[in-house]
């Protein structure tokens, strides 16, 4: 790739109007690799209407009292649910009341660090990341749920935290397999098109590709343009989004990385 300029297209979701941390982490790093940053959201996150929350809460209450004793696990079905938990005080304060029995699991080691931190702000439960029930394969479905079912309580409720919209991935797979499940979806993902891309060489074009949802969009949107989404190279740390990407595009390229952070994500472009 001699001569040819890299520049990598952070497709973090955007909360409201504001861009995302993961986006400002990686345009902040850019330049001690020369890389391009191109911060571009699929997705503009959006809190659910009144009575959106007023459902999740009253679908909570409805299957478990506050005093109730059963073991409790909220899973994030994304990455994204931490972020927007920690904008609906009703639920973490519905969270807080049964705490003494909550435990957590998260589809990756960054969606787990998030929930931590969300929790320990807002108050829910200090618990360090380690804790939280993760799969060995970022984003495998399938090992998560077999390592829920191993560790699951008698009469265990599983809240899982997801959009209102989401086609429910997890959640389905987790019923299927016999788990009690309260999926609360509370907030909304809306489609946002990809930033113009002219004057970016597409053969040193990456694409973030974060979870399983954002590949479609990220196709359609790049073909909107005009570029091949077979020669523009994804990268992510979910094996799952990376069997997805070489389904829809079998000529693509997909690098792997061990974690999601910029400073791993840039070094493993850098040296590709």
């Amino acid at each position: 790739m001699l001569n040819i300029k890299e520049t990598l297209i952070v497709t973090a979701p955007a909360w409201a109007s504001r861009p995302s941390l993961l986006s400002l982490d990686f345009s902040r790093l850019s330049a001690d690799y020369q890389i391009d940053i191109v911060n571009s959201p699929l997705f503009r996150l959006e809190m659910g209407n009144d009575a959106v929350r007023r459902r999740v809460l009253r679908e909570l209450a409805d299957w478990d009292s506050i005093k109730n004793k059963t073991a409790l696990t909220v899973v994030c079905a994304s990455q994204d649910g931490p972020d927007a938990l920690e904008y609906f005080d009703e639920l973490c304060l519905a969270l807080k009341l049964r705490a003494n029995r909550i435990k957590f699991a998260a589809l990756d080691s960054e969606t787990a660090m998030s929930l931590s931190e969300v929790c320990h702000i807002k108050d829910i439960a200090k618990f360090h990341h380690k804790s939280v029930a993760i799969p060995k394969i970022a984003g495998s479905m399938n090992e998560l749920v077999s390592q829920l079912m191993r560790y699951e309580e008698e009469r265990e409720f599983f809240l899982v935290l997801e959009p209102c919209a989401s086609p429910g991935y997890l959640a389905i797979k987790m019923i299927s397999a016999g788990l009690r499940v309260i999926r609360l979806g509370y907030y909304m993902m809306q489609p946002m098109p990809l930033v113009p891309l002219q004057g970016v060489d597409p053969r040193g074009l990456w694409m973030l590709a974060m979870d399983i949802e954002s590949v479609k969009p990220a196709i359609v949107e790049l073909l909107r343009q005009g570029i091949n989404p077979s020669k523009v190279r994804w990268i992510g740390n979910r094996p799952s989004v990376g069997a997805v990407i070489k389904h829809e595009l079998p000529d693509a390229t997909w690098l792997n990385v061990l974690e999601l952070k910029p400073h791993v994500v840039l070094d493993a472009i850098s040296k590709s």
